[in-house]
């Protein structure tokens, strides 16, 4: 309870200082999703891009890196760049310090496209929190049209990894991110899946092989799992990443890496986005 107070004060200071502009998406057990822009209108040409993080309440890493790097960013940077930031997704988790606001159910999952039928089965379906978000999708959108960010942990190893869309092999925002993190962990996790499986044994683990990560990556391309970056792919945004900061490292390390990954995520879509003219 103390986190969440002390969170939300911080975040209400920071948006007073630098004039950020912020609403509420909705509530989940009294609890407020906030959206923080640092413009209001959205009626211009220049780049937008979506940050946000704690889908998962356990992983808090997240939402303490977005404030930070809200508290330090030099603020000319909201003159070039549209940027918006959900930081707590999953409020009532982050509250209680748990993974999900009920238990077992996947927040991160139910956001269908034709590709993706497969993932959209029964058991699949959005959780409130993943109601709230597919409520606002046009405005998040429009939000994210020129980049998508969102940052995670993994609670129980030592490396990092990142999600990434790429065709064949690992690019420019995938190469970039796993560069920041190497500054802040010693090793990329590789030759795992996201469940701690080996390639050897993938076989004894039916239903719960998780993915596969190669030095570091995970080309979500052709995933199709329901998650929300899977959908905001397949809705044409052009980048889209996911950071995993290893958990089991100390919590101002891992804020400091998050921090870093959102400053260098933005650096690289712009150039990204301007390159592609």
């Amino acid at each position: 309870m103390a986190a969440i107070r002390s969170f939300t004060k911080q975040m209400f200071q920071v948006a007073a200082e630098k004039k950020l502009w912020m609403r509420i998406l909705g509530f989940l057990e009294d609890e407020p999703m906030w959206l923080i822009r640092s413009r209001e209108v959205t009626e211009h040409t220049d780049p937008k891009m979506l940050i946000i993080s704690g889908f998962h309440g356990e992983e808090v890493a997240g939402p303490w890196a977005i404030l930070k790097w809200l508290k330090t960013c030099d603020t000319e940077v909201f003159k070039k760049i549209d940027l918006s930031f959900i930081p707590i997704i999953n409020p009532v988790g982050f509250r209680k310090g748990t993974r999900y606001r009920v238990f077992g159910e996947r927040n991160n999952q139910g956001f269908c496209h034709p590709e993706g039928a497969n993932a959209c089965k029964a058991g699949e379906k959005r959780s409130l929190e993943g109601d709230i978000i597919f409520d606002n999708k046009d405005a998040l959108l429009q939000l994210a049209k020129d980049g998508y960010l969102s940052l995670h942990e993994d609670a129980l190893i030592r490396e990092y990894y990142v999600y990434t869309f790429d065709k064949r092999r690992r690019g420019p925002m995938a190469r970039g991110l796993l560069t920041v993190l190497s500054n802040h962990f010693k090793k990329p996790l590789d030759g795992l899946t996201t469940n701690g499986i080996t390639e050897e044994n993938l076989n004894e683990y039916p239903g719960e092989k998780g993915i596969m990560v190669r030095n570091g990556w995970v080309n979500h391309n052709k995933l199709h799992d329901g998650s929300f970056e899977d959908f905001l792919f397949h809705e044409n945004i052009p980048r889209v990443a996911v950071s995993e900061t290893p958990g089991m490292y100390k919590l101002r390390r891992r804020i400091d890496a998050g921090v870093d990954v959102i400053g260098k995520f933005i650096e690289i879509s712009d150039r990204l986005r301007k390159r592609a003219g």
